[in-house]
């Protein structure tokens, strides 16, 4: 029993030591005249990185403009900001769906902007409504979708 106990003992005891070995360096370098300079190189690999934060300003991610609304009325004042986090150039691209005609759904922000890579790259996006004469009694709805993605 003993034997085997020591015998356990002596292989872990290899191969934690192996491990050592195989994970570090050591290189002695002789120097001259009082000094010795030696190189360490240093190396990663960076993985892509991108994310996007949408701020709405009415609750669930959602632009709210107040129930009901008469034909010809006009609402703005609705901003929605996005930040994104890339560590490579992208391009924001928007697209509405939905009801946008018959709300007469209107946003600021391009169909297709650039960006530099940076964190906290601000975009914001104004919102308003005016809603058309022709459009019947109904209840609407519209979505604006944003996109990014790194070159």
């Amino acid at each position: 029993m003993k034997r085997s106990i020591i015998f356990g003992s002596l292989v872990a005891a290899l191969l934690l030591s192996a491990a050592a070995y195989a994970t570090a360096e050591s290189v002695t370098i002789a120097g001259t005249a009082g000094s010795a300079t030696g190189p360490v190189a240093v190396k990663a690999t960076v993985n892509p990185k991108l994310s996007l934060t949408i701020v709405t300003p009415d609750a669930s991610q959602s632009v709210d403009f107040g129930g009901a609304v008469d034909p010809g009325t006009v609402i703005g004042g609705k901003t929605v900001s996005l930040s994104i986090d890339s560590n490579k150039d992208f391009s924001l691209t928007k697209s509405a769906s939905g009801n946008v005609a018959e709300l007469g759904l209107l946003t600021t922000l391009p169909a297709t902007s650039a960006g530099l890579k940076g964190k906290n790259v601000p975009f914001t996006d104004a919102y308003s409504i005016d809603v058309p004469w022709t459009t019947l009694p109904a209840v609407y709805a519209a979505s604006v979708q944003y996109t990014v993605t790194q070159h």
